[in-house]
């Protein structure tokens, strides 16, 4: 019986990860077609609309779902009448208070075209909220593959009806048919995989007794929310929608630097420490390890694109948005703090210390909306600064929350990625200045592009060999033990 659970964990897990990869790579890829068409207005006024839906999705939808998840066995039929009913409600409640805010949101942005696409964007909530329970309910029967494979599809049928609207003139509004097509095709499929009809046969007490625990874990999703997209909303404030746009495109590539060379290390770390967690000098050293490894990895990226910038924006989203190339390059600094919250959270969650956890993400939200707004009158650039700075303010607090269980002080920490480090940093400083003056003369952007990478992974393997060794043994390592484990 615990084999079999396991084994169909396992699957559940590797399912998960493909639904989760597809769908990043698609959407950023579709992304990236959308954005070549459409202008830095709308995909700022897109951003914004989405962020307030967004935070009305989870404050109706997420804690309920979170609430059937984990429902006992005998609880499960009942609690998930109550998460539905309360879902639907709750999403039908929150679209309409959006629509009604519209209007003053748009005031607050100096833009009327803002008002149409929250309207629009707030009623896909309840369509939305129709399925998560449908979701959840087949996910506790490690369902995930026919969901995986259901989402797939969903995002491609509404993909392809975005790129269809963009190319025939719909504008912003492109964007957002997109999302009612996905929602409503990602629900039927819901329903599709876990045939459920949901009965109204549930007391005032159920649901009372459903809602603590949803609440709570909706306002824990929803400060990392806005703590992940406060700067978009203050941009709009003070700078305006078309801003929004170059700096959401520019995070958007970073953010996609990051799932490729931080998630796979992320997703097997919480795993990590909870194995090791009773052996303090082995947590330790496998700290220090995965901090090598992850800045060996995610360094050079983090650098090389920011070398490659100009060419790497002109290939893919054209020459318009080359106002993003600084952007892109200011954000490449976010290197280590990425790094360091990469193992942050797993190794808070391995120990079991989920309020250690909810005190920094909330200390980090309030840093993050004080230091923006001070910068915020300045202009887009003082606010990408604050963003900065609170990344790398925050990393001595980090370190210190977590240092009881990985027994590693600030300076060991410096020292594990500093290698690494150093190493990325020459090898941007390097292709910088080949893609700037020796690259020059190649005309085709594609073939610069190509040679300047080609440069890049050669300097930097070529570097790295020389000063730290031990990281490239430890990348070989890795490398050997998952393909063993799928094997």
């Amino acid at each position: 019986m615990f084999v079999n659970v396991k084994k169909k964990a396992m699957e559940a897990t590797l399912w998960s990860v493909v639904r989760i990869g597809v769908d990043q790579v698609f959407s950023f890829i579709v992304f990236v077609v959308i954005a070549r068409i459409l202008g830095p207005v709308e995909v700022g006024l897109f951003a914004i609309g989405m962020i307030v839906a967004e935070i009305g999705r989870i404050f109706a939808t997420s804690g309920f779902s979170d609430a059937v998840t984990k429902a006992g066995a005998d609880d499960e039929e009942i609690v998930s009448r109550v998460a539905f009913w309360g879902n639907v409600g709750m999403a039908v409640v929150c679209a309409a208070l959006i629509t009604v805010l519209a209007r003053p949101i748009s005031w607050l942005m100096a833009t009327d075209r803002l008002e149409g696409v929250l309207t629009a964007l707030a009623w896909t909530l309840p369509i939305s909220a129709g399925g998560a329970i449908h979701m959840a309910r087949q996910l506790r029967r490690f369902g995930h593959k026919t969901l995986a494979i259901r989402s797939i599809v969903a995002g491609l049928i509404g993909s392809v009806v975005a790129v269809w609207a963009a190319y025939h003139n719909f504008g912003v509004y492109a964007l957002v048919i997109q999302r009612f097509i996905t929602e409503l095709v990602t629900t039927l499929t819901a329903w599709l995989a876990f045939r459920w009809w949901p009965s109204v046969k549930f007391t005032r007490a159920q649901l009372i007794e459903v809602l603590p625990f949803s609440a709570s874990m909706s306002a824990s999703k929803l400060i990392g929310v806005i703590n992940s997209r406060v700067q978009d909303m203050i941009i709009g404030i003070f700078v305006g929608a078309a801003s929004v746009g170059f700096y959401r495109v520019a995070r958007r590539t970073i953010d996609m630097l990051s799932i490729g060379t931080l998630t796979p290390i992320s997703t097997v770390s919480v795993n990590l420490f909870v194995a090791i967690r009773e052996d303090q000098a082995k947590v330790k050293q496998t700290f220090i390890r995965l901090l090598s490894v992850s800045g060996a990895l995610s360094f050079p990226a983090f650098f090389g694109l920011a070398a490659i910038a100009k060419d790497l924006v002109t290939i893919l989203y054209g020459e318009r948005w080359l106002d993003v190339v600084p952007l892109m390059q200011a954000l490449s600094l976010f290197c280590i703090p990425s790094l360091i919250s990469l193992l942050f959270l797993p190794v808070l969650t391995s120990f079991g210390q989920s309020k250690k956890a909810l005190r920094f993400t909330t200390i980090q939200f309030i840093v993050t909306v004080i230091l923006a707004l001070v910068a915020a009158p300045f202009g887009l650039w003082p606010i990408i600064l604050s963003l900065l700075a609170r990344g790398y303010v925050m990393i001595p607090y980090q370190i210190r929350l977590i240092e009881p269980h990985t027994k590693c002080s600030l300076a060991e920490v410096g020292l594990a990625i500093l290698r690494p480090l150093a190493a990325a940093s020459a090898m941007g400083l390097a292709c910088y200045f080949l893609v700037e003056y020796g690259l020059a003369p190649i005309q085709n952007v594609i073939w610069r592009l190509i040679a300047a990478v080609s440069a890049g992974i050669i300097i930097y393997t070529t570097v790295l060999s020389l000063i730290d060794r031990q990281s490239i043994v430890w990348l070989i390592q890795l490398a050997r033990s998952r393909a063993e484990k799928r094997s």
